[in-house]
């Protein structure tokens, strides 16, 4: 009687899943092709889908910089029209995203605040974005108090304030916030605002204008006893 050796099973064993895996591809013949096909397919398609956001993203970040350029060199209109461009066709992309934004601020210069208000919502409600978020609630913010809306332009400059990182842009924040709580007879706001410039900033322009800020309401308080 033959004596089997564990390298013989192994090797059996091995035979057997060969024997077994030809088997079934027999039996499952079509469905096993059809499955491979659809592998491929889809390899393909992810592939050109990956290639063609690839090369959108570079259109699109290639055109809002001819926008920033030409918006650079003082022609709105022109500038307009390129951001519209990069918005309407290439939308989806972090720089359509960033023209919405740019086309607030534009229509903001022009004095055309609810189109201002509504191309910042548009971008505040597209992709997060470290620098431009904040400043798009801070555009938001500069409508509403441009429209007398001070309890709206107080809201969105809180918001803007939560949203910034850098150091300048808070304290430019906290300065519009104090000068609107002061227009309110918000006294202690204002001051909490101004104390706050001093503590986050060396700028010797900033916190001279902050202490100057808090003589003036030291002067109010004087006054009202």
């Amino acid at each position: 009687m033959r004596r089997y050796k564990r390298k013989d099973l192994k090797r059996d064993e091995f035979k057997e899943s060969i024997e077994n895996t030809i088997i079934f591809y027999e039996k499952h013949k079509v469905p096993v092709i059809w499955g491979i096909v659809g592998i491929i397919f889809v390899i393909i398609i992810l592939f050109t889908y990956r290639s063609h956001s690839q090369n959108m993203a570079k259109k699109a970040r290639e055109n809002y910089n001819i926008g920033v350029v030409v918006l650079n060199s003082g022609e709105y209109q022109k500038a307009k029209q390129q951001f519209e461009m990069v918005r309407d066709q290439y939308w989806g992309t972090s720089f359509a995203y960033r023209s919405a934004f740019m086309l607030g601020n534009i229509y903001y210069k022009e004095g055309q605040i609810d189109k201002a208000i509504e191309y910042f919502e548009e971008f505040i409600n597209g992709k997060y974005d470290e620098l431009f978020t904040p400043s798009a609630y801070q555009g938001i913010a500069q409508c509403y108090e441009q429209k007398g809306n001070i309890v709206q332009a107080l809201t969105y400059y809180e918001k803007a304030l939560n949203e910034f990182t850098n150091e300048t842009f808070k304290t430019d924040c906290l300065m519009q916030m104090g000068k609107l709580y002061l227009s309110m007879n918000r006294i202690n706001e204002a001051e909490n605002a101004y104390k706050e410039i001093i503590a986050l900033t060396e700028n010797p322009i900033l916190t001279s204008r902050a202490k100057r800020k808090l003589e003036v309401i030291r002067a109010i308080r004087e006054i009202g006893g």
